[in-house]
């Protein structure tokens, strides 16, 4: 037997609060050496590509859907997306390459991610509380806890 599902909003939005935690966490060890430095930003990268594969995969779809002029937001959010993972490669390539400062590639990411969750959590996430079926609401919390769900494309170098 399961039990009741806890709202997507609350779902995603906590998500988003743990990935702010690892972030600060990476933010924090910037006097840690590069090793160091680089496994807790893999954890972090890792865990924000899971949340933006769970969304793209099994949330975006059913809101474009379920309303057609949900569609710009849709395509924003998307733009969105691909602009974090460029940041998040940069950030993985300097640490792995170049100095070990990503101050600036950190405040650029911090900036696009602020706006993204806020357009998220205020209007995408309600959303979801209101339309989506109990089992997709299940299917997101199993892909979110899941290191590796099913349809992720592994991580490249």
């Amino acid at each position: 037997m399961t039990g009741p599902v806890e709202p997507p909003s609350r779902l995603l939005s906590g998500d988003h609060r743990g990935l702010d935690r690892e972030f600060e966490e990476f933010q924090a060890a910037a006097g840690y050496g590069r090793d160091r430095r680089q496994q807790i930003f893999a954890r972090f990268a890792a865990g924000l590509r899971r949340h933006i594969e769970v969304e793209e995969r099994l949330l975006f779809p059913a809101f474009g859907e379920g309303d057609p002029s949900h569609r710009h937001l849709v395509d924003l959010m998307l733009d969105e997306h691909r602009r974090i993972e460029g940041i998040l490669d940069r950030i993985r390539l300097r640490l792995e390459t170049g100095p070990t400062s990503t101050e600036d590639l950190e405040s650029e990411l911090v900036n696009v991610l602020w706006a993204h969750n806020v357009r998220e959590e205020g209007s995408v996430y309600p959303w979801f509380d209101t339309h989506l079926p109990e089992e997709r609401i299940r299917e997101v919390t199993r892909a979110l806890r899941d290191p590796d769900p099913p349809g992720r494309a592994p991580e490249g170098p």
